[in-house]
């Protein structure tokens, strides 16, 4: 692939990287020969995901190949409950929209570094397929995982505070970038404002703070539930509510973002005395990324400068156990997690001035390059891009 253009089919590390700014006083990292070897095997994988994993009639990337995506003869009336059928949340749509919302943000971190402006084209496409996700369905605020390849609007009623967090994120992150454009703007502030909406109608004690599958009732497994839930998860509701009010300044959001922040907070900064064990049990490394997700959001929102470092100061003791993590995974996986070496870079590069090192940039590059590009998938592509751009963005990667 030359450099300085975006390949149909990809949109991997390779495209102009040579105009990337190198940080003052950097090192180089890697040769000349790393980086292409990384730029490589990051567009390849992305090759790959855009010709199996992709489609372009839902905009969305899929856990599955499109063809083994959850039928439409699967749902009925348009609906799949997970408790009655026993078939998960349908084959390949169960994180659409945390791969979605995950690749807006890299995306904005890619135009960040390099100012392509072919990129707004492909932020857009994956804007449409969250979209999607969240009006397909006919259900005010409902941010679906996934809408079914073959009829384009079916989904599974249970979503959960996963799902939202990188919706919102995702979102609020692409609003803020030169590549969004005024008309797409003012969707998002309708999205934004449809999500924080069903949090003030449904996120309530009488409902366990849970707000609902699409059906109304009640999640049976808890992992809708928004307030009085654990320290990691603690920042989930108020960032729907400060990314709300961040884009529609609508009093009513900041009223309810401000009620939510400080307790939040509070209950966040607890988790670096939680046991050991309980933390191994509760906390895949995969909501460690998620926390500092949600962190970050509203890092970006808040304006008082001592709640702001209170903020800050809750995000690193998780990129310090994302650090531990990386060296454990070496590369690989973990079970239970989505992408375990992706998410565990991520989460240390979202912390600000957390010391990614070079045993850390190493890890970094065994992850992609032992990724193997004959059958790579959505998720470990996803979020290795993520981890590579956030780097290439703060300068932690330079070019030689």
């Amino acid at each position: 692939m030359r450099k300085g253009r975006i390949c149909c089919l990809c949109f991997g590390a390779a495209i102009a990287i040579a105009s990337l700014p190198s940080a003052a006083g950097a090192p180089d990292d890697f040769t000349d020969a790393q980086y292409g070897e990384m730029s490589i095997r990051l567009d390849q994988a992305w090759e790959r995901v855009r010709t199996v994993f992709y489609s372009p009639k839902t905009h969305l990337y899929y856990a599955s190949p499109v063809e083994r995506v959850a039928p439409a003869s699967l749902f009925e009336n348009g609906f799949l409950d997970p408790e009655k059928k026993k078939v998960g949340y349908g084959a390949g749509m169960a994180d659409c929209s945390i791969y979605s919302g995950l690749l807006l943000s890299m995306l904005t971190d890619r135009y960040e570094a390099t100012q392509e402006g072919a990129l707004a084209a492909v932020a857009l496409d994956v804007f449409k397929g969250l979209k999607l996700c969240a009006t397909a369905h006919g259900v005010p605020g409902f941010v679906a995982r996934g809408v079914c390849a073959e009829d384009g609007k079916s989904i599974c009623i249970t979503s959960s505070r996963d799902q939202v967090t990188h919706f919102v994120h995702g979102l609020w992150r692409y609003y803020h970038s030169p590549m969004c454009a005024e008309a797409t703007k003012a969707e998002i502030r309708a999205l934004l404002s449809a999500v924080a909406d069903r949090m003030i109608r449904n996120v309530t004690p009488e409902n366990d703070y849970d707000f609902l599958r699409a059906d109304g009732s009640r999640d049976p497994r808890g992992i809708c539930r928004m307030w009085n839930v654990r320290p990691h998860e603690a920042a989930r509701l108020p960032m729907v509510y400060a990314a709300a009010w961040d884009v529609t300044r609508d009093e009513k959001y900041y009223r309810r973002y401000r009620e939510y922040l400080a307790p939040a907070v509070e209950q966040t900064l607890t988790l670096p005395g939680l046991p050991p064990a309980q933390i191994r049990a509760f906390m895949p490394t995969y909501t460690l990324l998620q926390m500092q997700t949600s962190l970050e959001l509203l890092l970006g929102v808040e304006t008082d400068a001592a709640m702001k470092a209170r903020l800050a100061e809750a995000m690193q003791p998780v990129a310090k156990m994302a650090a531990e993590r990386a060296v454990r995974i070496n590369g690989g996986e973990e079970k239970s997690s989505l992408c375990a070496c992706g998410e565990a870079a991520l989460a240390q590069l979202m912390a600000k001035d957390f010391a990614f090192t070079d045993g850390q940039k190493k890890l970094l590059y065994k992850s992609i390059m032992d990724s193997n590009a004959a059958s790579i998938g959505t998720c470990r592509t996803a979020h290795l891009s993520a981890a590579y751009w956030r780097a290439m963005k703060l300068g932690i990667l330079t070019k030689p």
